[in-house]
């Protein structure tokens, strides 16, 4: 998705330090700042036998004959979630006749204890059927009327804990012992059970989820596993055999984890790495004796993150750092977008436009990949894009935006796009395909709409850097990898030499749908916020219309397709600016996208009244 030509891409001094040095840096997202800026398993004792220091280990022998020394029962989580200490989110089937003070929809991935498995077909049916497909933040706080189930309409912005991380909740209300971290994170628990609770929070084999889990070096038929809601301290040593016969799914994490940091070995210089590899695949020393380690958060995140986006069809997303384990980032997560119930009605009028398409000549299904090309009427949406009159009408700027190629992106029969001939400067676009083409959620033109396609791994870079991101999975040329989530903002069109007072590190930009916004992902957004800028990308942005309803509000949307082949471990970057934007001369910031680049990024300070006084 390429830039207005007219745009001077601007950056502050605060997006300089947001996007390269303090990428983390996040406050608790209320609605004005908001509007202003973008399970089930068993629980071991610990390694370490009942003393709570940890100083005795358990030998050979003890280890192959210790059993679960607690249990807690399904009376005695009913009996927790009675004394209040699990809050229930609303019946999903009533609507709500006015927004919530805190918000259990967009965040939150329901009441359901969801174990992190393969989903079935009618899982992943079922989860296109009910999931949240946007966010209304209706600040005004008046009694408005959700259309669905399926768009929340809220007043304030607040990450919480997944309700169906039942453990975690209850770990978050009456757990002995409190993270002395002082910069909570969003969404993720500061408190936990302890050793000291085993007797009075015991557990049944079938109430635990395993959180994370390690490879023993010395043991290799066993494994280090760490249960979610529990402190480090309570990890446990068990076989294989057994957990995998309990929690199918935790072969595959290993095996992914494994291929993950192999990749990494070789991508990366060893001496820089070597150390933290290690420490992800079997612990470091003294990890499972200091529950403080900022290494906990990132297995914390990596978990509950995950939860959400399976919550929704979506497959993983891990928080990794195997260079310095610096903090994780700051962020509050979401796998839809934020938007001001008074923008959201700025499209009703573009909506009426949308009516006109019936009257336009249709496709003949010879250019269309759709399940009925017949009916299909995703060439001609883009036909009302590209009108001259809409731009006149509609983009009051239209007439300043110098003469420029819009493509419409034509998915093939697997969803893939076409780069053939791709020039970064092209405003390209995708149409998908809704409810009033007659084809169903799996056809080949509605990408987006199933979200997510591919695990991905949050991965420290450098210093300077900070985070990026990585494939978990092989990725291939022309698919559809992940959406570009955040908060819509409605911003003034941007003069040339004018610096704007805002922080716009995090912002992604429309050239087609409509120039006045921006989806900004600063506070609210999924893993797709951290794709680093690359002079020679493996990705792009793609301007999308997509609902799955024509009965669902219609905003604009961003996807990242792959414009390469993305081998495991390798970075899934963006190029950020063109080509005439980059500075060759020592100015704005240095593009470190590789070794050798000669780039400098134009990003340039912000000066406020305050720094000329």
């Amino acid at each position: 998705m390429a830039r207005p030509k007219n745009t001077q891409i601007l950056r502050s001094s605060k997006a300089l330090t947001s996007r390269i040095q303090t990428q983390s840096s996040v406050q608790p997202v209320r609605a004005q700042s908001v509007a202003t800026r973008p399970q089930a398993s068993s629980i071991r004792s610990t390694l370490f036998s009942s003393n709570q220091n940890g100083s005795v280990p358990l030998t050979s022998d003890q280890r192959a004959s210790t059993s679960s020394p607690f249990n807690l029962n399904a009376s005695t989580l009913s009996s927790i979630n009675q004394n209040g200490s699990v809050p229930s989110s609303p019946n999903q089937n009533q609507v709500k006749s006015k927004p919530v003070d805190n918000i259990q929809t967009v965040f939150d991935a329901g009441d359901c204890d969801i174990v992190p498995t393969e989903l079935t077909i009618a899982e992943i049916e079922t989860i296109n059927q009910t999931k949240k497909v946007i966010c209304i933040l209706d600040v005004s706080g008046a009694l408005t009327h959700a259309s669905s189930p399926r768009i929340p309409i809220v007043k304030v912005i607040e990450a919480r804990i997944p309700n169906g991380c039942l453990v975690a909740n209850q770990g978050q209300e009456l757990g002995g012992w409190t993270r002395s971290t002082n910069v909570d994170y969003p969404g993720i628990p500061s408190r936990y059970f302890t050793i000291g609770d085993l007797a009075k929070y015991g557990g049944d084999s079938a109430t635990w989820t395993i959180q994370s889990v390690f490879e023993n070096p010395n043991y290799p038929d066993w494994v280090f596993t760490k249960y979610l809601g529990w402190d480090a301290l309570t990890a446990w040593e068990e076989t294989k055999n057994d957990v995998f016969k309990k929690s199918p799914h935790v072969e595959k994490w290993i095996a992914m984890k494994k291929c993950f940091l192999a990749a990494i070995m070789t991508l990366e210089p060893k001496n820089l790495v070597e150390t933290g590899v290690k420490r992800e695949r079997f612990l470091g020393d003294g990890l499972l004796t200091n529950k403080e380690h900022v290494f906990w958060i990132y297995q914390e995140m990596s978990y509950l993150h995950s939860f959400v986006n399976r919550a929704n069809g979506l497959p993983s997303i891990w928080y990794m750092n195997v260079k310095n384990l610096n903090e994780p980032p700051k962020f509050h997560y979401s796998v839809v977008n934020v938007i001001e119930k008074r923008l959201l009605d700025e499209y009703q009028k573009q909506e009426e436009g949308l009516q006109q398409v019936k009257k336009l000549k249709r496709s003949t299904g010879t250019r269309t990949a759709c399940e009925n090309p017949e009916t299909c009427v995703r060439d001609s949406i883009f036909e009302y894009y590209n009108r001259k009159d809409r731009d006149d009408e509609e983009l009051p700027d239209a007439d300043k935006i110098e003469e420029s190629t819009r493509k419409n992106m034509q998915p093939d029969a697997f969803g893939r796009l076409d780069f053939k001939g791709f020039d970064a400067d092209d405003q390209r676009m995708v149409v998908e395909c809704s409810d009033a083409c007659g084809c169903s959620i799996n056809c080949p033109r509605r990408q987006l709409q199933r979200g997510q396609k591919f695990g991905v791994v949050v991965y420290y870079e450098d210093d300077c850097r900070r985070f990026g991101l990585r494939a978990l999975e092989p990725i291939e040329k022309g698919q559809f990898i992940i959406e570009y989530t955040g908060q819509i903002l409605e911003v003034e069109p941007e003069e040339i030499g004018v610096i704007e007072d805002r922080d716009t590190s995090y912002d992604a930009e429309f050239a087609i749908m409509d120039r006045r916004k921006v989806v900004t992902a600063i506070n609210i957004g999924n893993a797709a916020r951290f794709m680093a800028h690359a002079c020679t990308p493996s990705a792009t942005f793609i301007e999308t219309h997509s609902r799955q309803l024509v009965s669902d509000p219609l905003i604009p949307r961003i996807s990242v397709y792959a414009l390469k082949d993305i081998n495991v471990g390798e970075e899934i970057t963006i190029k950020y600016f063109r080509q005439d934007q980059m500075l060759k001369k020592k100015e704005g910031t240095k593009c470190r996208c590789r070794a050798k680049c000669k780039n400098w990024l134009p990003i340039y300070p912000y000066e406020s009244d305050d720094d000329m006084e």
